[in-house]
């Protein structure tokens, strides 16, 4: 099975939509009724979304944001990843983890981060194998050195 993933753009709003629809069915209706936060998202220049298509079949999304820290730093947080079950264990999460810390590589961050729940062993063993640096402190935390 092979896989594209892609960076959306400010020209993907309804891809974006469709995106998180495929994967977290029930999105769309929770947009304001003026459609416009995938818009509004897109064009943030700290956000980024990234897509994972199979045959053109959304299979996967990741999205977050870069934050600058009150001492000048630059760190990227990955709020969201996710895979539609049947497309696990391919690979497709750990291409999009990546494909986001070379965003964030180029963009200036010194460090990436996300979290993840306590019980959720499959993304712990994922984040392990990515040689995250896990920070103890309520949910898991995975930190990386991008410099």
């Amino acid at each position: 099975m092979e896989f594209v993933v892609r960076q959306l753009g400010t020209s993907d709003p309804v891809a974006l939509a469709e995106l998180f629809d495929a994967v977290l069915p029930g999105f769309s209706e929770g947009l304001a009724t003026d459609g416009s936060g995938p818009s509004d998202f897109l064009a943030d220049p700290a956000a980024f979304a990234f897509g994972a298509y199979v045959d053109d079949v959304p299979a996967g999304l990741a999205w977050g944001a870069q934050l600058r820290y009150p001492d000048g730093r630059l760190v990227t947080y990955l709020h969201e990843l996710d895979v539609r079950e049947q497309f696990r264990r391919r690979r497709i999460a750990t291409s999009l983890i990546e494909s986001s810390m070379l965003l964030a590589r180029r963009r200036g961050s010194t460090r990436f981060w996300l979290s993840t729940g306590g019980q959720n062993r499959a993304a712990q063993s994922l984040y392990d194998s990515l040689e995250g640096a896990r920070k103890p402190l309520g949910d898991v935390n995975y930190w990386w050195q991008l410099e």
